[in-house]
């Protein structure tokens, strides 16, 4: 979250243009429905790999805590493996960053876990911080709802 501070009664007023309800059941929709292409051959051949999607179905820009990013209605999709060679698992974790304005952003993180025993895992927390998304990981997966409310 912004270090900008919450009102008494959790609703953060963010400066930005709401689209028009049509808009966006149309964008959302279409977000939502949109096919997320599947891991490469050369992904699927290593002994441990997942294959991450992100769908923002919002208006907002978001970007990554690490290089990269996307827009507001966009896709994305990210890989993590394990080593060429080793007998090891797959795990990691990464932060996102949901901009609600120029000022305010909407801070989550994303974690999995392939390890090479044990059970595969997957969560996602209200976070600035990768390792919390990481922790966050249990073998229902999970999906969040903010905090705050924005108007």
């Amino acid at each position: 979250m912004s270090d900008s501070p919450t009102s008494p009664n959790g609703i953060i007023e963010i400066l930005a243009i709401i689209v028009d309800s049509a808009t966006l059941l149309k964008k959302t929709i279409d977000t939502i429905q949109e096919i997320i292409p599947g891991a490469d051959d050369d992904l699927k051949e290593k002994f441990h790999w997942i294959n991450c999607s992100l769908k923002n179905a919002t208006q907002f820009h978001y970007s990554v805590k690490a290089p990269g990013g996307d827009g507001p209605f966009s896709s994305t999709t990210f890989s993590c493996c394990n080593g060429d060679g080793a007998v090891t698992g797959a795990t990691g974790g990464i932060a996102f960053s949901l901009w609600l304005d120029s000022k305010h952003s909407f801070d989550f993180a994303v974690g999995w876990t392939d390890p090479l025993l044990g059970s595969m895992k997957a969560g996602v927390v209200e976070s600035a911080v990768a390792e919390a998304g990481y922790n966050a990981a249990s073998r229902e997966g999970g999906h969040i709802r903010s905090k705050s409310s924005y108007m």
